[in-house]
């Protein structure tokens, strides 16, 4: 007896979610609601998407009982139709065929030899079956014209009426345009002070480099050394310079009153000075930036009990001992005892 299982299957999709071949899977199906498609300008109504799952292999006997009601078969007859079905779409799909299951879909092998299912687009919704899909197309609505017309007896319509613009009132002004004037203000005050700053900049007078003096601390060996080979270059131009100027000297109390500071300095002058008629020589011992260390080293150079003398010139305040010009052998003398104590390199300098 030929028993139609492909039939069976496509009867018990329509009332059940799951029809199982046992050995080869299941179909199942699950409610899609209705769905437009604008592209194409359809609606479809809606159905259930079958598809096939390869785990459901298990028989649950619904195949069986519904081909044993319908077809007046035994259930053993049944069965073996069954698995003659499945033998059947087994050997096709391993040939790489498809094997078609009319109104319900097509099964094949995939290039991963898995088992694929494509639907037929049955729809087994029993609530929306045979209904088509619809094709429907948009409404283009033409505006109307508003211009006027002339009729066939000659009389014109009126032009529609349209109301006056209101211009817009203070209160629906932006905020944005209530502020801007403002802005604009603050911006030109803003470049005014600017201008006006940088003009005067440029006429006010640079005022002069000052020299960057010395920390006022007690100078050291190695600060000594610096300056005194500074001052030894410096101390020849200076003398050519300056050799034709009168010997000017103040004492310290002048010095602390803040005096003009080119002026020659004396400070705690204990021995009388040489004759103003007698020529005389200024041996420096050290020289310095910063006033208050030259004032150190001039107490030192009493301690030691010389009469120190200190004078600015060429931006450095050089400390040392004046005695007269004529007394050469006591000047060696004094430069040899000088260095020794104080560890320098005084230098003779003739102003």
């Amino acid at each position: 007896m030929n028993i139609d299982v492909a039939k069976a299957i496509k009867e018990l999709l329509f009332e059940h979610d799951a029809v199982i071949l046992p050995g080869l899977g299941g179909f199942t199906s699950s409610p899609e609601a209705s769905a437009i498609d604008y592209v194409q300008g359809t609606v479809k109504p809606p159905t259930r998407k079958v598809e096939f799952n390869t785990n459901l292999v298990i028989n649950d006997g619904l195949l069986v009982n519904h081909i044993q009601q319908n077809e007046v078969v035994t259930a053993q007859e049944a069965t073996v139709a069954i698995e003659n079905f499945v033998e059947m779409i087994k050997d096709a799909l391993e040939q790489r065929e498809i094997v078609d299951i009319p109104q319900v879909g097509r099964l094949y092998r995939d290039y991963e030899q898995k088992i694929r299912f494509m639907p037929e687009g049955t729809n087994f919704e029993t609530e929306s079956f045979g209904l088509p899909t619809i094709k429907f197309n948009p409404i283009v609505r033409k505006k109307a014209d508003t211009e006027t017309t002339a009729t066939a007896s000659g009389n014109a319509k009126p032009k529609a009426y349209t109301p006056p613009v209101r211009p817009a009132s203070n209160q629906e002004i932006s905020w944005a345009e209530k502020i801007l004037p403002t802005l604009i203000i603050i911006a030109a005050a803003l470049l005014a002070i600017s201008l006006f700053a940088y003009v005067r900049g440029c006429s006010s007078s640079t005022p002069a480099d000052v020299p960057q003096e010395r920390v006022n601390v007690k100078p050291g060996q190695d600060d000594i050394a610096e300056i005194d080979n500074q001052a030894s270059t410096e101390t020849d131009t200076a003398a050519r310079e300056n050799r034709n100027k009168p010997d000017i000297s103040t004492s310290s109390e002048e010095e602390s009153t803040g005096e003009d500071s080119n002026n020659y300095t004396s400070e705690n002058s204990t021995n009388p000075p040489a004759s103003t008629t007698e020529k005389s020589i200024f041996i420096v011992v050290h020289s310095f930036g910063n006033k208050e260390n030259a004032r150190k080293f001039a107490r030192e150079l009493e301690r030691a009990g010389y009469t120190p003398t200190t004078k600015f010139n060429a931006g450095l305040n050089r400390v040392g001992i004046e005695v007269p010009a004529t007394r050469n052998d006591e000047v060696t003398r004094l430069i040899e005892d000088l260095g020794k104590k104080f560890k320098s390199s005084p230098v003779v300098v003739d102003y």
